[in-house]
């Protein structure tokens, strides 16, 4: 996977326009990340050390948007594990149900109890109802195909049995959509970036809305009800 652009290679690039009022923007510093991971091409965890993000600022006086931060692929506010990561980590736990709850979680560099969370953050961020009718408006021609039943008999001691079942069976087939969403908007033309179909679609959610999704809080609700002319969604 490309690292991040160091800061010198920031400096030369030409700031883009404000995502709010798309008037110019200007160059106004940059912060370093010291660590974070990201999906490698070969779906594995990799770990990209100082990156360096730039600061922009708007030219506009009367734009409420001030500053904002630069991203690069997969990068997105206050994370070490960005939604990418955790989206890959769940749909292999999930979908695959070969590996144990502790070999998924040593996989993503994660701790077991960090993985269980972000099985019920999938769980919350939208129904399969709602998700079925945003595919289904994107494309009429079918659905994804049927899943297999997933492996379920892997509960982690705190958590009631029968509810951790229903949470891995309701995260296998959310996994299953976003994925199928993801397919559906990059034919339509819609820029997503590559990896995860979820981590896809909450970046591009975030880089045209400036919405964020927090994984430990609540987080304000997806909106996919449509593609524009120009093949971006529309909230």
């Amino acid at each position: 996977m490309d690292c991040a652009p160091t800061r010198a290679q920031r400096k030369q690039e030409p700031a883009p326009p404000c995502p709010l009022c798309h008037c110019p923007g200007c160059g106004d510093g940059s912060r370093l990340l010291k660590r974070q991971a990201k999906v490698a091409p070969d779906g594995t965890l990799e770990w990209v050390e100082g990156i360096w993000r730039p600061r922009f600022r708007c030219c506009n006086p009367d734009c409420p948007m001030r500053s904002w931060t630069g991203y690069e692929v997969q990068g997105y506010p206050h994370r070490t594990f960005p939604p990418a990561v955790a989206a890959a980590a769940v749909a292999e736990f999930v979908v695959g149900g070969e590996l144990s709850l502790a070999a998924v979680a040593e996989h993503w560099g994660c701790s077991m109890r960090t993985l269980t969370r972000w099985v019920g953050w999938l769980c919350g961020l939208m129904t399969t109802a709602e998700l079925m009718r945003v595919c289904w408006a994107q494309d009429s021609s079918g659905m994804p195909p049927p899943l297999a039943r997933a492996d379920q008999d892997q509960a982690p001691p705190e958590a009631g049995v029968a509810l951790w079942r229903s949470q891995l069976a309701l995260a296998k087939s959310l996994a299953a959509l976003f994925e199928w969403l993801a397919r559906l908007c990059r034919k339509r033309g819609v820029p997503l970036e590559k990896g995860p179909g979820l981590g896809a679609l909450l970046r591009h959610q975030f880089d045209r809305f400036r919405r964020v999704c927090w994984m430990i809080r609540s987080s304000p609700p997806l909106h996919f009800d449509g593609l524009s002319p120009t093949g971006s969604l529309e909230p």
